[in-house]
């Protein structure tokens, strides 16, 4: 996903947090930052193999999340996260 996809789908975040966050995500090896030199800048972020072994437990907690607070959010809608 890129940076604007992000920032437009997790609600309430500035863009410096949202940036801080990816900082982070990447030093913890949780996501890569992948930039292509083209005329336009272009950078993308996906999952490491370590942040998708993650989604499971996400997974579990968002079934709890369902099962006991109202109005909860998906995680998987909050970050759309559909890359392989």
């Amino acid at each position: 996903m890129r940076y604007n996809e992000l920032y437009r789908i997790i609600p309430n975040i500035s863009r410096k947090m949202l940036s801080e966050h990816l900082k982070e995500l990447e030093t913890d090896e949780l996501i890569q930052r992948i930039q292509y030199d083209h005329k336009l800048q272009r950078v993308e972020y996906s999952l490491t193999e370590k942040g998708r072994s993650l989604m499971p437990v996400l997974d579990t907690l968002q079934d709890w999340g369902m099962d006991n607070i109202k109005g909860s959010l998906s995680i998987r809608e909050m970050l759309d996260v559909t890359m392989a």
